[in-house]
């Protein structure tokens, strides 16, 4: 049975695939390299100064359901660069509580990422930040949230 391609042929061919799919699998797999904040970043944590640069707004949660069957709880909120500069990272702090009103954890996240282009002056960007284990006594109203640090 000869179909006009030669063996050698054949196996090279075989080879080149196998070989290009190992490698896109392994580009996939590999873990991304977060970008380091650089000694030229200016990060802001004071309350005052963060008040200056960045607004958050329309805070809200919301709730769905994953294959599994897990209830997934979604923090959405705006923030708004106030400030005169381009803004290249938030982070946001969520105090969950419980019915007393006390608190049961507190979580740091970040909220505007060094990946994204500058959120520029008087632009807003929406995030979400997903959670899939709530604490047992939270209350399941939106955590508090509150910008912890913004870096230029």
């Amino acid at each position: 049975m000869d179909a006009g391609i030669k063996r050698p042929v054949t196996i090279a061919f075989v080879f080149t695939l196998v070989a290009a799919i190992a490698i896109l699998l392994a580009w996939g797999v590999s873990p991304s390299v977060a970008p380091d904040i650089t000694q030229e970043l200016t990060e802001v944590t004071d309350k005052a100064e963060l008040q200056k640069a960045i607004e958050l707004s329309h805070l809200g949660i919301l709730t769905s359901t994953n294959y599994l069957g897990h209830r997934i709880y979604t923090v959405r909120a705006t923030l708004r660069n106030v400030s005169a500069s381009p803004i290249r990272l938030v982070d946001v702090k969520m105090t969950f509580r419980n019915s007393q009103k006390g608190t049961i954890k507190e979580e740091v996240h970040p909220a505007f990422e060094l990946r994204r282009p500058p959120l520029e002056p008087g632009t807003e960007y929406r995030f979400e930040i997903p959670f899939e284990n709530p604490p047992k006594t939270w209350d399941y109203h939106v955590p508090d949230t509150e910008v912890v640090r913004v870096g230029y």
